[in-house]
């Protein structure tokens, strides 16, 4: 008899404990994730944070949050699964009363793009395993955007286009130099307040400005070829690493003709998330550089628009601007884009893919090289 009442006992024990988890278990109960940092720079870590409040009096006997992460967000320690193009990251939790727990992993950025935890599946139980509950995450952060990484090789530029000393014929000119005075004029609406003539308006009870000679301010296109194979050689899939070798000599090419004091034109095959092939306003100044390189992070090698078609669409060449191909490979439409426009720089990232014998530099990449 006893043990038939101790069985009861235990029986109802079970029975209560798990209605009580299946009515309250997941009651104030909050989980919520992300990473750190929303710009960084291929190669980079950042860190992913996961919290979990429990903000009841019923303890929670375990948490396990299982996330779904793009496959080129790597955890820097610790074991993950890869499936196709996404990457599960699980953890468990065991939250007192009233409390709370912060974990935080190092992720690695393995590659150029836009990237988010596409998924978080949360589940816990009672003490016994018998009542299994699903959660939503409260939060799994905002995007975060991996800027692609320089090439590091040696200069890209070609020296022909690197600045260069004494005076320089233009065609046109984008800005003003206030070291150089053209006279002045009476005011116009829109004028900048800095090139009043204080004393001469006081002088003569009429706003004046100094006009000022205009000056050279060089202009280079750049034109990024991510198509690497050319289209007679039938092949349609995509080297993704000679790709993003190529896209790594553009960053190098862009830092240095920010340095040079370019403004730059940026286009590309490749397509942008809209389907179009990207090509930027011509930018100078400090805010050159970042804008390019957020284009370049979402620029997609898989759809592309076909090299021919991009230099007839693109590739024009005004008087007053320098421009540079960088590609994988030389072929018949470079050639006739090269002889059209003689001055133009040819950069190749494919090792001996210079078919037509364009190329200023061959830079290909360091695994590819011969020893």
């Amino acid at each position: 008899m006893e043990l038939l009442i101790l069985v009861v006992i235990i029986a109802a024990a079970v029975i209560a404990e798990q209605a009580l988890y299946a009515r309250l278990g997941a009651k104030n109960v909050r989980y919520r994730c992300g990473f750190s940092t929303e710009l960084l720079t291929e190669g980079e870590e950042t860190e992913l944070a996961e919290i979990v409040e429990n903000r009841k009096l019923l303890p929670i006997p375990w948490l396990k949050a299982e996330l779904t992460l793009p496959r080129q967000m790597q955890p820097a320690a610790g074991e993950s699964v890869v499936t196709g193009n996404d990457r599960f990251v699980t953890g468990f939790f065991v939250v007192r009363s009233y409390s709370g727990i912060r974990r935080v992993r190092k992720i690695k950025a393995n590659a150029r793009g836009i990237y988010r935890i596409t998924g978080a599946r949360i589940q816990t139980a009672d003490l016994l395993g018998g009542v299994r509950i699903s959660l939503s995450a409260s939060d799994t952060g905002s995007t975060v955007t991996v800027l692609p990484r320089s090439a590091q090789a040696d200069a890209v530029l070609p020296v022909r286009l690197r600045r260069r000393t004494g005076e320089q014929l233009v065609r046109s000119s984008l800005v003003t130099d206030p070291f150089f005075s053209a006279g002045v004029r009476s005011y116009e609406a829109g004028d900048p307040m800095q090139r009043i003539h204080w004393k001469l308006a006081a002088h003569t009870g009429e706003l004046m400005v100094r006009q000022e000679e205009k000056t050279a301010k060089r202009c280079l296109l750049v034109l990024l070829n991510v198509q690497t194979d050319s289209e007679r050689s039938g092949t349609r899939t995509v080297d993704t690493s000679l790709a993003e070798h190529t896209i790594r000599l553009c960053v190098q090419c862009l830092e240095e003709a920010c340095a040079e004091e370019y403004t730059v034109i940026l286009c590309s095959n490749g397509c942008m998330p809209g389907g179009e092939p990207l090509r930027t306003i011509e930018t100078g100044g400090s805010a050159a550089l970042p804008m390019q390189l957020q284009s370049l992070a979402e620029l997609s090698t898989q759809h592309q628009l076909p090299f021919r078609q991009f230099l007839d669409r693109y590739g024009a060449v005004s008087p007053d601007m320098s421009a540079v191909l960088i590609t994988p490979y030389t072929d018949d439409a470079a050639a006739a884009w090269k002889t059209q426009y003689p001055d133009a720089a040819v950069i190749v990232s494919g090792y001996g893919r210079d078919e037509a014998q364009l190329a200023d530099a061959v830079i290909p990449e360091p695994e590819r090289s011969e020893a």
